[in-house]
């Protein structure tokens, strides 16, 4: 697919260079799709687990939510780069769909 930019002339076809250039960005684009999904992956933890630090520090924590903060802390050492789909999973509502977030 020829790929087009604006310059004065107005819309011009990418030169080959161009071309090459755009392929090895949008390639390295799509080759650190896990480094991506593991910052965000571990953005969401820590800010699950920063919502019920005070939990923690009142003694109001029960087993459960203690179980669920250690599964937390987990993540992502317990998934693989190829859960991370399942994990960033969100519904129509943007509500993360993926169980190990539900704090209990």
């Amino acid at each position: 697919m020829a790929r087009y930019e604006h310059n004065s002339n107005g819309l011009v076809p990418f030169t080959a260079a161009q071309e090459s250039a755009k392929d090895a960005e949008e390639k390295a684009w799509a080759d650190d799709l896990s480094n991506r999904q593991l910052k965000q992956i571990r953005e969401i933890r820590n800010q699950k687990l920063s919502e019920t630090d005070w939990l923690v520090i009142s003694e109001q924590v029960t087993e459960a939510e203690k179980t669920w903060r250690e599964n937390l802390r987990k993540i992502p050492q317990d998934y693989s780069a190829d859960k991370y789909n399942e994990l960033l999973a969100r519904d129509i509502n943007n509500n993360l769909t993926h169980n190990v977030w539900s704090k209990p």
